[in-house]
């Protein structure tokens, strides 16, 4: 036997020692199984021994496996320290992965002995006390993780560590994330390995601004500098790292623009950029990374509107998040390019107008996030389509109207509405039948819904108040055919007027005793203060309003005149004159409504008899 291969199964109890007896045994997998108890000692025989992989203690017989090539016993509960002679006596050691454990004490700098070394990984563990190692002498060194432990803070400069590592000119990975690195990176990171394709130094105590040399190392394709105390600008070389997939500066405080040349970056999948200090508008340029699926520039102080580029970026399906930035206007009918976008959070900007109808076209949105703008209008159509929307949030904007009913069909986890200018009846089905997932705060026009949500009961006027609503079409065929019919109504009068003249037939005075008197006060209770919702019709002159008499019932239409034009007045008085002299018994009069004191004093000032302020 020279390979025995059992990892990831199921097998208990402890290791046979009769496994020792296979003594041309180079590899032996037992690792990810239920084995307890110890190694064997029998394991001491096998001499022919490369690659070893296993749980359960560490494996203290391994010092007199010399030809031992790879030792890797990866995310199991292994605690206690490394022996300090642990290369000493493996000089042929290839591969030492111990990462996932809970081993503590301090790193053997024995290690540096290791010249084969390839991969050496001791992440996450507990690891503490200075790194003794110098890496320089590990000219094979791929592969170095150190990242998660509780080492001493270790200075940038120490040659110990970092500008070891400049030696190891075949390194593809560094990993050194959460391990307490101070300082300032030097020009000389651009004299690492071409060949590092990864380059981690996340949650550290890095400060000073990124040196431009990071452009010569052209293999990267994942930086992650996030949660570290970066300042300056983001240099314009790194536009020079076009095989660049993930980019991470997020939680720093870089500042000044982002450099237009981060759009030469086409391999680009992931570009994060968040809670910085960047300033001025969202480079174009970036319509270029046609691969980008995931684009994170919030909490800036980024200023402009959103160019349409960015919403051209078809291939963006994880995450389009440009919140708590100064961004302002509208946005761009291209949004509807966003066909697979998954979360979308546009919140906390200057963002306005009215939502575009090609929203209908992100079938894939599941989060939607534009709350603290100044969007208006009423919520569009567009959004019934996006059937997998589960959280909404549209809080603290100027959206009007009513609250659409095709949202109780959906299935939201989340709908907030809070503090908009909503009106009218509140669903009982669907997201508003539950309080912990809908907030309806602050829309003071809103009423029925469940008793949970404390909102007023719905009267008649509440429930058809938005059925009154005409569209802007409407309003203007309703005030042109209103127009012409008045036109041909005076017209008629007048001619009716001028025929009863030339008879010189005296008319009957009709008492006008008969006719209530009507204050302006309830001229104006009955138009709900001369609301649109009750305007029927504008002329040139005037205005004409629907209105209810609560205490009566009577309904009546009741003229605004134009006092802003003369003729206004006099159309009205030739009105009068002809209406004076007709009797018909559906026609009986005008009623005309001032509302100034001046309009006042003028109707009261004339002889109408059965024209003015009556009915």
């Amino acid at each position: 036997m020279e390979m025995l291969r059992l990892s990831h199964n199921k097998f208990i109890g402890g290791i046979p020692p009769s496994i020792g007896n296979l003594t041309y045994l180079g590899y032996l997998f037992l690792a990810n199984n239920l084995l307890g108890g110890s190694v064997p000692d029998s394991f001491n025989q096998l001499k022919e021994l490369r690659q070893l992989s296993l749980g359960g203690e560490f494996p203290s017989f391994s010092s007199n496996l010399s030809v031992l090539e790879m030792l890797n016993i990866p995310q199991n509960q292994f605690h206690g320290h490394l022996p300090t002679n642990l290369c000493l006596s493996h000089p042929h050691l290839k591969e030492l992965a111990v990462d996932i454990n809970r081993f503590s004490g301090f790193l053997p700098p024995s290690i540096s002995n290791c010249s084969e070394l390839q991969i050496f990984d001791v992440s996450e563990n507990y690891f503490k006390g200075r790194i003794k190692i110098d890496f320089g002498k590990l000219q094979q060194l791929k592969f170095l993780s150190l990242a998660l432990n509780n080492f001493e803070s270790i200075p940038i400069d120490s040659k110990k560590l970092f500008d070891s590592l400049s030696n190891c000119s075949n390194l593809e990975l560094l990993e050194l994330s959460k391990i307490g690195l101070i300082g300032v990176l030097p020009n000389s990171l651009g004299n690492f390995s071409s060949k590092l394709h990864y380059l981690g130094l996340s949650q550290n105590y890095v400060s000073g601004s990124l040196p431009s040399s990071i452009g010569n190392l052209f293999g990267l394709t994942l930086i992650n500098l996030q949660i570290n105390n970066f300042t300056g600008m983001i240099p314009e070389s790194i536009g020079k790292l076009q095989n660049m997939e993930r980019l991470y500066l997020d939680f720093n405080a870089f500042s000044g623009i982002i450099p237009p040349s981060i759009g030469n970056l086409s391999f680009l999948i992931e570009l994060h950029l968040g809670a910085n200090r960047l300033e001025g508008t969202i480079p174009t340029t970036l319509s270029s990374c046609k691969k980008l699926l995931d684009l994170e520039l919030y909490e800036n102080n980024l200023s402009g509107s959103i160019p349409k580029e960015v919403f051209q970026l078809a291939s963006l399906s994880i995450r389009l998040d440009l919140s708590e930035n100064n961004l302002s206007g509208v946005i761009p009918q291209e949004i509807g390019n966003l066909k697979i976008l998954g979360y979308l959070d546009l919140s906390e900007n200057r963002l306005s107008g009215e939502l575009p109808s090609s929203f209908s076209s992100c079938i894939s949105l599941q989060i939607l996030n534009l709350s603290r703008n100044f969007f208006h209008g009423s919520m569009p159509e567009a959004l019934r389509s996006l059937r997998g929307l589960e959280y909404v949030n549209l809080s603290q904007n100027n959206f009007s109207g009513p609250i659409p009913t095709y949202l109780q069909k959906m299935d939201l986890k989340y709908l907030d509405l809070s503090f908009n200018n909503f009106e009218g009846e509140v669903s009982v089905k669907g997201v508003f039948a539950n309080t912990s997932m809908i907030s309806l705060l602050g829309n003071r026009r809103l009423c029925g819904g469940i008793v949970e949500l404390h909102l007023p009961k719905c009267t008649t006027s509440d429930s058809k108040r938005s059925t009154r609503k005409l569209s802007v079409p409407v309003v203007v065929v309703i005030s042109l055919s209103s127009t012409v019919v008045g036109l041909a109504l005076v017209s008629f009068l007048f001619f009716y007027y001028c025929k009863k003249r030339n008879t010189n037939k005296p008319l009957d005075k009709i008492s006008t005793k008969s006719f209530e008197k009507i204050s302006y006060g309830r001229l104006f209770k009955a138009t709900e203060g001369f609301s649109l919702e009750n305007l029927i019709g504008t002329g040139s002159f005037a205005s004409v309003y629907k209105g209810v008499f609560d205490e009566s019932g009577l309904t009546a239409a009741i003229k605004v005149l134009n006092l802003n034009c003369g003729v206004g007045i006099r159309s009205f008085t030739a009105e009068c004159e002809a209406l004076r002299n007709i009797r018909h018994r559906n026609l009986f009069g005008e009623l005309a409504a001032f509302n100034t004191p001046s309009a006042k004093s003028f109707s009261k000032n004339q002889n109408y008899q059965r024209c003015g302020l009556c009915s």
